[in-house]
């Protein structure tokens, strides 16, 4: 039997969906962080990065040996995906899913940077006003950094004895940017930790076993300002 607990948040709009997770073998929980039951902090902190909290430090306040991360923007396609989840972790403390179309912090930034430059709203609505370049020249001038991984993190699984790696991946979003898939492949390769992936992506077009991305779902839940 395993441990796992699950966690999702959802801040500055109406919940898109609920998930509904039971399982006979092992043993479950689940967290929805969302406006109604977790500090607005409206004054302090932007919702974007008010849900880092429960993405990465969720260790901190529940007790668990597996810790499953899910954008609010994942539909679940099993009540129980424990078994599935285990599966790819194959023993490592770790597991992630690749990036759907690129493979360096160096690709992502660009892209982010080419967005803004265009002006689009999905991407200045996240990133506009915050210091990717310089975050990636930070990264990059590290000369023990080896830029070949970069993830999408919108569902990823970790053991308890990754806390310390989740702890300062956090420290990154503060210091740098809120763009974490920039800040998560120097993190890591820091740690040196080992890390197993999922099967898949995921987009629609290579989907996987676990989830739906509903990403246009949840934009339109959000509030508009």
């Amino acid at each position: 039997m395993a441990r796992m607990h699950f966690v999702t948040a959802h801040f500055g709009g109406e919940i898109p969906w609920f998930h509904q997770l039971q399982s006979e073998k092992h043993q479950i929980s689940f967290n929805y962080y969302h406006d109604g039951n977790f500090p607005s902090r409206h004054l302090s902190m932007h919702p974007r990065l008010k849900a880092k909290i429960p993405k990465m430090l969720e260790w901190k306040y529940v007790d668990s040996d597996w810790y499953v991360w899910m954008d609010s923007s994942v539909k679940l396609l099993d009540k129980d995906p424990v078994d599935k989840i285990l599966e790819a972790l194959q023993n490592k403390p770790l597991c992630l899913f690749r990036h759907s179309y690129g493979g360096s912090i160096k690709f992502e930034a660009r892209r982010v940077l080419k967005s803004l430059e265009l002006k689009h709203s999905y991407t200045q609505n996240r990133y506009l006003g915050e210091p990717i370049k310089q975050q990636l020249l930070h990264y990059l001038g590290d000369i023990d950094f080896v830029d070949t991984n970069l993830f999408a993190m919108t569902f990823f699984v970790y053991h308890k004895s990754v806390a310390d790696l989740m702890q300062k991946w956090f420290l990154e979003n503060i210091l740098w940017t809120i763009e974490d898939q920039i800040s998560f492949p120097y993190v890591l390769h820091k740690s040196g930790l080992e890390f197993s992936l999922f099967d898949g992506f995921i987009d629609d077009k290579r989907g996987n076993n676990l989830f739906e991305w509903d990403w246009k779902s949840r934009e339109k839940s959000l509030l508009t300002k």
